[in-house]
């Protein structure tokens, strides 16, 4: 279930004047929100790789817009695909880690860096949490 939040006419402008992003993706996003829900029980700490105060790189700005605009399904995608990322690498391992601090999904992290634009952020975002999640916990097609 979403949240409704209340923003300020100022606030609303600037977001209505932001391209809309994720509606690229085409994704069952209350899904995504379950999934995230789930995995967040044991890697809530888990903070994203994307510091958004300053990003000169496109889709690390595409990212951070879509984090603070009323349609966050890139951001939240993001999200999802942080904690999947971390759940593969402890079952694979077999090893808890550091969720402060976890290590970094550098391959992704290289491939999602290389989009231009939102259509590649979504498909890099579904390949990697389906390749960490498999078809019974992805909320994407598989």
């Amino acid at each position: 279930m979403r949240r409704i939040v209340a923003f300020p006419l100022a606030v609303l402008a600037t977001l209505a004047a932001l391209p809309a992003i994720a509606g690229t993706c085409s994704v069952d996003i209350d899904a995504v929100e379950t999934s995230i829900a789930t995995l967040e029980q044991d890697y809530g700490d888990v903070l994203s790789d994307i510091s958004c105060d300053f990003n000169t790189n496109p889709a690390r700005e595409m990212m951070c817009d879509a984090a603070y605009t009323l349609d966050s399904d890139l951001w939240r995608m993001g999200r999802l695909a942080d904690l999947a990322w971390v759940y593969a690498y402890e079952t694979a391992t077999g090893q808890q880690v550091d969720l402060a601090n976890p290590p970094r999904n550098d391959t992704f992290i290289a491939i999602r860096d290389a989009c231009t634009d939102a259509a590649c952020l979504c498909a890099a975002l579904i390949e990697d949490t389906n390749s960490n999640l498999g078809a019974v916990g992805t909320p994407y097609p598989y």
